[in-house]
C-alpha cells in the first residue's frame, strides 16, 4: 500500500450532526486535497524530466558544435594543398589529375556536410541569425537551380527553370535561400527516375512563392504531416520517384 501524502485534520462543528452528508463533505475536501497534491507531484516530475531533456539537448548541441570544428580543421588542411596542386602542377598525368580532382570534389562535399552539421548545432542553440539583403531573387534562384542542369541532363531528366522577373528587390538571407533551393532541387533529382523537374518563382501577393515539383510518384497522404520533420524518411522508399513539393516563403519585399 502506498504511503499517504498527508493527514487532514478537520474540526467538526458542535452545532451540526455528524451524519452521512457531513462525512461526505469532509471526504470531498480530502479528495480535492489529494488530487491537488497528485497534480503538484506530476508537475514536479514533468519539470524535472524537461530539465533532463534540455540538459541532454545542450550536451548534444555542444557535441555537434565541437565535432564540427574538429572536422573542419583537418579538412581545410587537406583541401588547401589539393587545390594548390591542381592549380599549379602542370605535369600531372591525366589519370593522376582525375584522381586528385575526385578526392578534391569529395573533400568539398564532406566539408559541406560538416558545415551543415555546424549550422544544425547553431540552430539548436538558437544562435542562427538571418542577415537580410536586397536581392534580385529571380536571378539568384535561376542561377542556383541551373547548377543542377548538367546532372539532370546526364540522368535523362529535363530541368525547367521558370523564374519570372520581380520588379523590386526581395530581402532574403542569401546563404539560407541557397540551402533551400539546392536542397529542394537535389531532392527532386534524387527521387525522380524519369521526366522533369520544374523550379518556379512567383510573386504571391505581398510574398514570394518558390515551388519545386517533379514527375515522381509523390508522397503517400499519411506521410504528409511529417513532411517538415527533420531527418524523417519515408519507410521502404528507395531514392527514386519521390519529392515533396516545396513551398517556402521566408522573403520580404523591399519598400
Amino acid at each position: 500500500m502506498p504511503e499517504p501524502a498527508g493527514v487532514l485534520i478537520a474540526g467538526i462543528s458542535p452545532r451540526l450532526t455528524l451524519d452521512l452528508e457531513y462525512q461526505s463533505f469532509v471526504e470531498r475536501i480530502a479528495g480535492s486535497l489529494a488530487a491537488e497534491i497528485a497534480n503538484a507531484r506530476a508537475y514536479e516530475q514533468e519539470r524535472r524530466r524537461a530539465e533532463a531533456l534540455a540538459e541532454i539537448d545542450r550536451a548534444k548541441t555542444a557535441f555537434f558544435s565541437n565535432i564540427s570544428h574538429e572536422f573542419r580543421t583537418p579538412l581545410t588542411l587537406l583541401l588547401g594543398p589539393l587545390e594548390d596542386t591542381l592549380r599549379q602542377e602542370p605535369n600531372l598525368s591525366n589519370v593522376g589529375r582525375e584522381h586528385l580532382e575526385l578526392v578534391y570534389r569529395n573533400g568539398l562535399r564532406l566539408q559541406k556536410l560538416v558545415n551543415a552539421l555546424l549550422d544544425f548545432s547553431r540552430l539548436e542553440a538558437g544562435r542562427v541569425q538571418a542577415v537580410y539583403e536586397p536581392t534580385n531573387l529571380a536571378m539568384l534562384t535561376a542561377e542556383l537551380a541551373s547548377n543542377s542542369r548538367s546532372a539532370c541532363e546526364k540522368a535523362g531528366l529535363q530541368l525547367i527553370v521558370d523564374c519570372s522577373a520581380i520588379p523590386e528587390p526581395i530581402y532574403v538571407d542569401r546563404e539560407m535561400w541557397e540551402k533551400i533551393v539546392l536542397n529542394l532541387v537535389s531532392n527532386a533529382f534524387k527521387f525522380t527516375l524519369a521526366g522533369s523537374i520544374r523550379v518556379s518563382l512567383r510573386l504571391a501577393g505581398p510574398n514570394v512563392e518558390l515551388k519545386v515539383t517533379d514527375t515522381g510518384s509523390g508522397i503517400a497522404e499519411h506521410e504528409l504531416p511529417h513532411l517538415f520533420k527533420r531527418f524523417h524518411r519515408v519507410p521502404g522508399e528507395t531514392a527514386f520517384g519521390q519529392l515533396p513539393v516545396g513551398r517556402f516563403i521566408p522573403a520580404v519585399r523591399g519598400n
